[in-house]
């Protein structure tokens, strides 16, 4: 796993539990709505793969990775990653010194933007090294450089292994909509919808830039109603989506895990304790 996701599913016993709630057997995996790629990344390279989301920045990575790896890679490990010694700078005006200065300077030429940045290498440089891996270019609030050794991974084999990944995987930016209702024989669509507790935050504390309304989630659970393939939904359990995907035609699977894609610290270095999230795991088979 090369991503750090709000709500993401790297965890083997996150996957684990998502697993055991898909067919035995399937021949093609589509992902509506990949984020992170927590489980799309464990899903058998064997199967024919679809991947999809609606953030633009957060696809151009995949893409780079599938149709340029060498390049892409050989520009993210051109940035250094925290050396010990090196001059250190807060997080944000006024605050303790604890990061490197160096790649601080990076991350805010980055968050300006410039038609002469890579996006992918933007938006990767700044997910991987921001706060809890949160990237929104439009809130400036939540976009303060704390988490220098994130950057580590482009210089392990991770890079690679995500690389060879997508390989001959299909790559989209659009709307879940079209992964599920493109014709296809023996499908399994994965959909990871912004969760519904999100809806009912204002926008300034929602995890997500692309969050979800009322409207999004009733929209969703129709279009799944209608949907021909095979479908598994991860959702916060929430009265909410369980009243909403009640009736024969679904099940439901209570779970919990703790949510992955937090830092174990914020800006001021005080300690951040990761959440245990009710869950529901709903199929339409």
């Amino acid at each position: 796993m090369i991503f750090r996701y709000p709500g993401g599913k790297s965890k083997k016993s996150v996957r684990d539990k998502i697993f055991a709630r898909f067919p035995s057997e399937y021949s093609e995996y589509r992902d509506a709505m990949v984020g992170g790629g927590g489980i799309f990344f464990a899903v058998p390279q064997t199967k024919k793969r679809w991947i999809n989301d609606i953030d633009p920045n957060l696809i151009a990575v995949y893409q780079a990775l599938k149709n340029r790896p060498q390049e892409f890679i050989e520009k993210c490990r051109e940035i250094e990653g925290p050396k010990d010694g090196e001059s250190l700078t807060s997080a944000k005006p006024g605050g303790k010194p604890l990061y490197c200065a160096r790649m601080k300077g990076i991350f805010d030429v980055f968050c300006r933007g410039s038609d002469n940045v890579d996006p992918a290498l933007r938006y990767f440089f700044i997910h991987r090294t921001v706060w809890a891996g949160r990237v929104n270019y439009d809130l400036e609030s939540r976009l303060y450089f704390s988490n220098p050794s994130g950057w580590n991974v482009v210089f392990s084999d991770r890079m690679e292994k995500a690389a060879a990944c997508v390989n001959d995987v299909k790559v989209t930016c659009g709307s879940y909509l079209d992964v599920l209702f493109a014709e296809g024989d023996d499908v399994l669509v994965y959909l990871d919808p912004p969760y519904f507790v999100n809806t009912e935050l204002n926008g300034n504390s929602r995890l997500y830039k692309y969050n979800f309304e009322k409207k999004d989630h009733e929209e969703l659970c129709e279009a799944v109603k209608q949907c021909k393939h095979k479908v598994v939904i991860s959702y916060d359990n929430h009265p909410y989506v369980s009243n909403l995907y009640k009736g024969s035609q679904f099940n439901h699977s209570n779970t919990e895990w703790t949510y992955c894609g937090t830092s174990s610290v914020v800006s001021d270095g005080q300690p951040f304790e990761k959440s245990v999230g009710k869950e529901l795991i709903i199929t339409n088979f």
